[in-house]
């Protein structure tokens, strides 16, 4: 602007209106500029026009993308304190990231890798030690930060602003009782406690998730009749007795015949209410597997991959969206395919979406296989097909090698690697027939930072799946996994015509 003010007589508006048509590229505007700048060249400097012109090319130039000097030491400025804050201050300075794109899920998960890379855990949400949002907690052994209250959905900031209060006025809730007696107003009705309970706010309290979903109905009843009494200055020889310091606060048992919340329950009711996976992911179980089924793990590999080049991703489908074509009106899908790592998205054509129709389901574990598509510089994931996730790893996994301590309990490895050998033969065998698809099983151990691996037999098989593959890879035994899956098989994307002539 101030170029432009001294060379070529621009007003200082003058010069604004050519740096926004600058800034954004707007040719005609661009044009007509061009002409008021050689032309106030000449006049106010005497500059002849192809001096003047070469002098604009410059601005242009600089408008591509460039930095003045305030522009960049404001940049450097910025840059310098934040690495300062993230290197000395981790915690608080995480929280306050996180907090920063509170309710924006893509964001968070973004930013909830790069706590994982940190070593600093994200956990769920606490009624006693939680803040509005995110919060630092750097009092512990290890430092790690909360999920706030205000973003659970169905909470609010209402409702977390008045239990923060009630806690720094009469002291840390000391049981979900407690917690329901002292939480008498209506911005912290039952929706509210149902969303606290799901998103594991009380678990700090000894009750499972599920005992406390059970009792709560029971819970609001009896502090409704108790503050009633108290209201009207009643009490009971048996409430004075219940009163007693060392039963106020017990942990009841858990009712007969109700089961504890499963993960998977957690992992949905998580994902429901915060918008993440925070305590695990459902790919969890598969973790080891879905390296060698992906052609690729992380976004950026994606660079190295060629247009209409086949990939295969095993995730969760999340984000379902149905839309029409304009030309013939045919229903078509985009989707996000959330791997343990990353989410991707993919859009499914016609074609393909009719014949997966069935598949589409919100939170299910499924194997993509597609096309990398790129056009004109922008590059797009492309399904095909989608398969069942758990159906599908016996048959592409040919084998898996389990690399063993020999001194941490393998003698008790082995022979669980046979019970569970057995024990799914047997089962396919009681369901009418024999899996056809096993992978074969090899064993090495891990002796002085080399694996040594043992002449197993090529006839000792397991169909391997989720639950049996965790079961397996959790033993104190096992020092890692090595998996061999078969390759992607590649799409064939020829018209019907091209199929038919090569025949």
């Amino acid at each position: 602007m101030k170029a432009a003010q001294i060379i070529a007589g621009y007003t200082l508006g003058g010069a604004d209106i050519l740096r926004r048509a600058m800034g954004k590229k707007i040719k005609e505007v661009m044009d007509a500029q061009k002409e008021v700048f050689i032309t106030g060249a000449k006049e106010t400097n005497d500059i002849d026009r192809k001096t003047a012109d070469s002098i604009f090319a410059l601005l242009e130039k600089f408008a591509q993308y460039g930095f003045n000097k305030s522009h960049s030491a404001a940049y450097a400025m910025l840059s310098y304190r934040t690495a300062y804050l993230k290197a000395n201050y981790p915690v608080e300075f995480m929280a306050a990231v996180l907090g920063s794109e509170q309710g924006n899920s893509d964001k968070i998960a973004h930013f909830l890798d790069e706590c994982n890379a940190m070593h600093l855990p994200v956990l769920s949400p606490d009624v006693n030690i939680s803040g509005r949002t995110f919060t630092p907690v750097i009092e512990d052994e290890e430092p790690s930060i909360r999920f706030g209250l205000a973003a659970i959905k169905s909470v609010g900031e209402g409702a977390a602003d008045l239990i923060i209060a009630e806690r720094r006025e009469n002291g840390p809730y000391q049981s979900f009782h407690d917690f329901i007696i002292r939480s008498g107003d209506k911005a912290i009705n039952k929706r509210v406690i149902e969303a606290l309970i799901k998103t594991g706010a009380f678990d700090g309290m000894g009750q499972d998730r599920a005992h406390l979903l059970h009792d709560m109905d029971a819970e609001l009843a009896e502090a409704i009749t108790e503050r009633r009494d108290k209201a009207a200055g009643q009490t009971t020889m048996g409430f004075d007795l219940l009163d007693d310091e060392s039963s106020k606060h017990e942990i009841p048992p858990m009712p007969p015949g109700l089961e504890p919340m499963s993960k998977s329950e957690k992992l949905a009711f998580e994902k429901e209410l915060l918008g993440l996976y925070l305590s695990g992911h459902p790919m969890d179980a598969y973790r080891g597997l879905d390296l060698a089924l992906d052609t690729f793990n992380k976004p950026e590999q994606l660079n190295d991959c060629d247009d209409r080049s086949t990939f295969r991703l095993c995730g969760i489908l999340t984000g379902i969206q149905t839309r029409y074509t304009k030309k013939d009106n045919k229903q078509f899908a985009i989707f996000a395919l959330a791997t343990r790592q990353h989410s991707y998205e993919v859009i499914m054509f016609p074609e393909a979406f009719e014949r997966n129709r069935t598949r589409f389901e919100d939170e299910k574990l499924l194997l993509l296989r597609g096309q990398i598509a790129r056009r004109n510089g922008e590059m797009s994931l492309q399904g095909h097909d989608l398969f069942d996730l758990q159906t599908s790893i016996p048959r592409l996994v040919q084998r898996i090698n389990f690399i063993l301590y020999p001194d941490r309990e393998t003698e008790a490895f082995l022979p669980l690697l046979r019970e569970v050998i057995d024990r799914e033969y047997q089962q396919s065998r009681n369901g009418g027939t024999v899996n056809e698809h096993s992978s074969e099983v090899a064993i090495s151990f891990l002796v002085d930072d080399q694996i040594l691996e043992t002449d197993s037999s090529k006839a000792l098989k397991i169909a391997i799946n989720g639950e049996n593959y965790r079961e397996l890879r959790r033993h104190p035994a096992v020092a890692g996994i090595r998996v061999e899956a078969l390759p992607v098989q590649k799409i064939d994307d020829r018209r019907p015509w091209e199929k038919k002539r090569n025949r």
